[in-house]
């Protein structure tokens, strides 16, 4: 089955179902029913005239149109495809310099070098708390169980590249745990009238192309056996291509005009029926009854499982109206261009020849010219060699060709913020007061992209609290610095804020920061663990550890040597000790 199973795997298991007699997990077969909570009542005969006008309606859209063009372009920047229809047919592909892809992967991991740190607020009261805290630590646990930080760079990639970025939720069968995946933007079906503001998508729909084989579809949409076996002509392992779409409330899918399966958005935990006390009787005894209970929820209401990364949007649509690469482009060309220049003049550098028709016929002139460029001699036959032939040598470019090239390569370096960054560096970059000014003003223009990845990882983390009240009906281990803790969907009775941490993504000089971490502890400002994980130690509390049994007894860390002392040496401050150890930059 699928890796990613989002949605409706959720109508398989014991989530978003009414409180009932519990079940072995172990238990083979059939375990439970569907309830008429994840039951959606529309007739498939409505949802494929939905299918259809969303359908005709993205097609139809100049938006599409539009951005499919300028997405296929930049691709093109990105790979070195920068040639003409009619020098791929001639085979004649001119000397390009890809500063695009050179400046778009490195600012990549500048954007995205770690993962933001979540905050999570709640009461007042203690134990709240401490949930809170424990919620913390499970979010993070998830974002490395999923490879978050990957998942994010791929969607910052497609952002940069096809303007939009787009990140998918749901929840993994197979690993039985939340699960992120990254979606190009060319499998989606939007509605061009849709907004995105603040990773939110204000339209009506969505429409996900997913690709599967026939049996995978079969398993899931046992209802449709015969339907699917005659679309793959009986094969089993055929890959089908079919559409998931979702609104707000409800999910469908559909593979030409049938539909294979629907439900209710199974992300939420919708109302039930509970029995709860009513009154009292005159006995004094309580009276129950049954009574329409709201489902516990993070959100306020259902969303769709996509969190989208938009930046330079102007409110037309769904895609961004410019994004960086797209930026680069004319500059990109005069870079090519210039570099096509000097290489035909260097080409040229050998010069022509130049023959006498009185000395030598064509042939001859011929082989005079191929022998002068393999610096072979050439013979006169007669006359002055003065007059027979003379070397034509092509003038120097003027020095504003090469200045030129130089300025448009930083230019476009200096649209991604990478200007410091690159291999060659810029002139005022000898010093390491010039490095760090330089990649300063680089990390400032970075921030303004990065406050939006911010944002992105917000409500990334949103979402993972409303997974984890709707599917973890189990505890689940959650990793903390005092041991190992547990956590399960009925825990969360208080209401939570979860943000992430301002400023824990934009990036940081690595040498700046390690000078602070040692002019902080030389001032004992901080503590050695804060010390070690600023010096990116790759296990601080390991280090601190060991400083600790230094400290109270130095040939504990050499117990070999125990005992070959009568005394031990006078022990020197903390601080010099550690400074040391870290070597200076």
């Amino acid at each position: 089955m699928s890796r990613f199973l989002d949605g409706f795997i959720a109508l398989g298991k014991k989530v978003n179902r009414t409180k009932g007699e519990p079940y072995e997990e172990t238990e083979e077969g059939i375990v439970g029913e569907q309830v008429s909570e994840l039951s959606l009542e529309k007739k498939d005969e409505d949802l494929i005239l939905l299918k259809r006008k969303w359908e005709k309606k993205w097609e139809d859209s100049k938006i599409r149109k539009d951005i499919e063009a300028k997405q296929l372009e930049n691709e093109k920047y990105w790979l070195g495809d920068h040639y003409t229809g009619a020098q791929k047919k001639a085979n004649k592909r001119e000397a390009v310099d890809n500063l695009i892809f050179e400046a778009l992967e490195t600012f990549l991991p500048i954007v995205t070098r770690q993962v933001a740190q979540p905050l999570v607020n709640t009461a007042v009261d203690p134990i709240a708390q401490e949930f809170a805290k424990k919620v913390i630590d499970r979010v993070v646990d998830v974002a490395d169980v999923t490879r978050l930080r990957l998942k994010v760079k791929k969607v910052v990639s497609n952002w940069a590249l096809y303007f939009l970025g787009v990140i998918k939720f749901g929840w993994s069968m197979e690993k039985n745990e939340i699960a992120v995946q990254s979606v190009r933007p060319q499998q989606l079906i939007l509605d061009p009238d849709a907004l995105t503001d603040e990773c939110e998508y204000e339209g009506e729909y969505v429409g996900h192309y997913r690709t599967d084989v026939a049996s995978d579809l079969i398993a899931r949409f046992g209802g449709k056996v015969d339907f699917v076996k005659k679309e793959v002509s009986g094969d089993l392992g055929t890959k089908v291509r079919y559409v998931e779409w979702w609104t707000n409330e409800y999910v469908f899918w559909t593979l030409k005009n049938e539909v294979l399966g629907k439900a209710k958005n199974p992300h939420w935990n919708y109302e039930e029926d509970q029995e709860v006390q009513i009154g009292m009787d005159e006995f004094g005894n309580a009276m129950t009854g049954m009574q329409k209970v709201a489902g516990n929820n993070h959100f306020s209401k259902p969303k769709l499982p996509f969190a989208f990364l938009s930046i330079f949007n102007l409110g037309k649509g769904p895609y961004d109206d410019t994004n960086l690469v797209e930026q680069v482009l004319p500059l990109q060309d005069i870079v090519n261009k210039r570099v096509r220049q000097i290489d035909r003049n260097a080409d040229n550098t050998n010069g022509g020849a130049v023959v006498s028709g009185d000395v030598f016929d064509r042939e001859q002139a011929r082989e005079v010219g191929e022998a002068l460029r393999k610096g072979q001699t050439v013979r006169v036959p007669h006359g002055d060699v003065n007059r027979a032939y003379k070397r034509d040598v092509a003038p120097p470019l003027p020095s504003f060709v090469y200045q030129d090239l130089v300025d448009k390569r930083n230019e476009i370096r200096n649209v991604f913020g990478t200007t410091g960054l690159s291999s060659q560096g810029i002139k005022g970059e000898e010093t390491v007061r010039g490095k760090i000014l330089i990649k300063g003003s680089d990390s400032d223009r970075a921030s303004l992209i990065v406050d939006h990845i911010e944002q992105l990882y917000d409500y990334i983390f949103n979402w993972f609290v409303q997974l984890m009240i709707v599917y973890y009906d189990t505890p689940r281990q959650v990793s903390r610095t005092q041991g190992t803790d547990t956590i399960m969907a009925s825990e969360f009775v208080w209401p939570l804020i979860v943000s992430v941490k301002e400023g824990s993504l934009i990036p940081k000089d690595r040498l700046t920061q390690r000078n602070e971490a040692i002019d902080l502890w030389t001032a004992q400002a901080i503590d050695p663990l804060t010390l070690f994980e600023r010096l990116e130690f790759p296990d601080p509390q390991e280090a601190v550890a060991r400083l600790v049994a230094w400290k109270t007894n130095p040939l504990s860390l050499a117990p070999e040597l125990q005992g070959t002392q009568e005394e031990a040496p006078e022990e020197q401050p903390v601080e010099s000790q550690l400074l040391a150890q870290v070597p200076i930059q």
